[in-house]
C-alpha cells in the first residue's frame, strides 16, 4: 500500500483547493441564507473536472481510481456542504448501481450524461416510517405488464430547478425488495420540500412521493427481488467516500485553528504558547491522520479487489465521530466569535452533524463491523 500520490493528482488537489477558496467560499453565505444553488455555479462545476471523475472511460468519464479520487474529494469537502455532497454522490455512489446492475440501455443513456453533469441521480431508499432494509414500506405491484409504485421517500437530495434527475428507487415486491429506475418526467412522482435542516443548508432536501407511478420491466435495475444487493453495494464504497468528506472537513477546521492559535493573544501571550491549546491541536491532527489512514486502506482494498465492508464501516464510524470532536475543539479555540456567523467555524460545526446520518448511523456501522468479526 503506497501513500504517495502521483504528481498529476497533487496538482489537481492544489487546483481544487484554489477553486474552493477563490470561487466557492465567497458564495457560501448567499448559498445558505437564500437557499439557492445558482445555475452559474453549476456551470462552473460542469467545466470540471468535477463530474465523471470516477466513471469508466468507456462511458465518457476519467476512470480515476478511488485511491486518487478521495484525496480530491477531501479538497471539495473544505467548502460549501452541498458541493461536497454533490461530488460524493456523483463520483462515489450513484454511477456504480447503473454500471454494475443497470441494463445496457441504462448505461448507454445515463452514464455519459452523468459524466458531463447533464443529469443527476438520486438514491430513493430512506423512508419516514421505516428503515433502509427489508422493512421499507414502498410497494410495487405488476399490473397489465407495468410495475405500479406507491410509497414515500424522504431526505432525498435533488435539484429540480437546476438539472434533470433519475431516481434509483427501492420498493417491496412479491419477490422482495426490487430496484427501479424512474425518470423525473414520470407523472407518478410528487416532490415536496422538507423543513430546513440544521446544517448542510442551501437547496432543500425533498420528500419523494410515488402515486401510482408506472414503470416498465425494462426499468428494473438488477434482478427482481435483488434490490438490497444493489443498495448495499452502493453503500459500502459510499461509506468510504463519506469518511473522506469527514476528513476534509476536519482538516479545514484544523487549518482554521492554527492561525487563530498563533494570532490571538490572551493575558499577554498567544494561544499557541499555552499547553492546553497545543495539546488540543495535537489531538486534532492525530485524529485526522488516523481517519485518513482508515479511509485510504478501505479504498486500497476496494481497488485491489479485496473485501472491504468492515474497513469501510470502520472508516465511517471513526471519522463521523472524529470530525464532530474536531469541530467542538475548533469552536472552543475560536472563542465567542466562533459561535457567530462572522467565521466559517459556526457553519462547519453545524454541517458536520449530518455525517451521523449519511450512509448509516454509528450503530449500523458497529453492526457491520461486529458481523464481519463474528463470521
Amino acid at each position: 500500500m503506497d501513500f504517495n500520490l502521483p504528481e498529476n493528482i497533487l496538482h489537481r488537489k492544489k487546483e481544487a483547493r484554489t477553486w474552493v477558496e477563490s470561487i466557492l467560499d465567497p458564495l457560501s453565505v448567499d448559498l445558505e441564507e437564500k437557499e439557492i444553488f445558482p445555475p452559474m455555479l453549476y456551470e462552473e462545476l460542469k467545466k470540471g473536472p468535477f463530474f465523471g471523475v470516477t466513471i469508466p472511460k468507456e462511458y465518457g468519464g476519467e476512470g480515476l481510481p478511488m485511491t486518487h479520487w478521495f484525496p480530491l474529494l477531501e479538497e471539495f469537502s473544505r467548502g460549501y456542504a452541498f458541493v461536497r455532497m454533490m461530488a460524493h454522490c456523483m463520483n462515489g455512489l450513484m454511477w456504480r448501481a447503473i454500471y454494475y446492475f443497470g441494463q445496457e440501455h441504462h448505461k448507454q443513456e445515463l452514464l455519459p450524461k452523468m459524466a458531463k453533469g447533464e443529469i443527476m441521480v438520486a438514491n430513493c431508499l430512506t423512508e419516514p416510517e421505516a428503515g433502509t432494509g427489508k422493512d421499507i414500506n414502498t410497494k410495487a405491484v405488476k399490473k397489465n405488464g407495468k410495475w405500479i409504485i406507491n410509497g414515500h421517500k424522504w431526505l432525498i437530495t435533488v435539484f429540480p430547478d437546476l438539472v434533470s434527475c433519475f431516481y434509483i428507487t427501492f420498493a417491496n415486491t412479491e419477490n422482495g425488495v426490487t430496484c427501479f429506475g424512474v425518470r423525473d418526467d414520470n407523472p407518478g412522482i410528487v416532490l415536496k420540500p422538507m423543513a430546513r435542516m440544521m446544517g448542510t443548508q442551501g437547496p432543500r432536501h425533498f420528500n419523494i412521493i410515488f402515486k401510482n407511478c408506472e414503470v416498465d420491466e425494462s426499468d428494473i435495475i438488477g434482478e427482481p427481488g435483488d434490490g438490497l444487493r444493489v443498495a448495499f453495494d452502493m453503500l459500502a464504497l459510499s461509506r468510504v467516500s463519506i469518511a473522506a468528506c469527514c476528513t476534509g472537513v476536519a482538516q479545514k477546521l484544523l487549518d482554521l485553528c492554527v492561525p487563530t492559535a498563533t494570532g490571538r493573544h490572551t493575558f499577554g501571550k498567544p494561544l499557541s504558547k499555552r499547553q492546553a491549546v497545543q495539546w488540543s491541536l495535537a489531538e486534532m491532527a492525530t485524529a485526522i491522520n488516523a481517519g485518513r489512514g482508515l479511509y485510504q486502506k478501505a479504498a486500497w482494498l476496494y481497488e485491489t479487489g479485496q473485501p472491504f465492508d468492515m474497513e469501510a464501516s470502520m472508516a465511517k464510524l471513526f471519522t463521523e465521530e472524529m470530525v464532530v470532536e474536531v469541530a467542538e475543539k475548533a469552536l472552543r479555540m475560536h472563542g465567542g466569535v466562533g459561535y457567530t456567523k462572522a467565521l466559517p467555524v459556526e457553519r462547519f460545526f453545524r454541517d458536520c452533524r449530518s455525517f451521523h446520518f449519511e450512509e448509516g448511523t454509528a450503530e449500523i456501522q458497529k453492526l457491520v463491523i461486529s458481523r464481519e468479526l463474528l463470521k
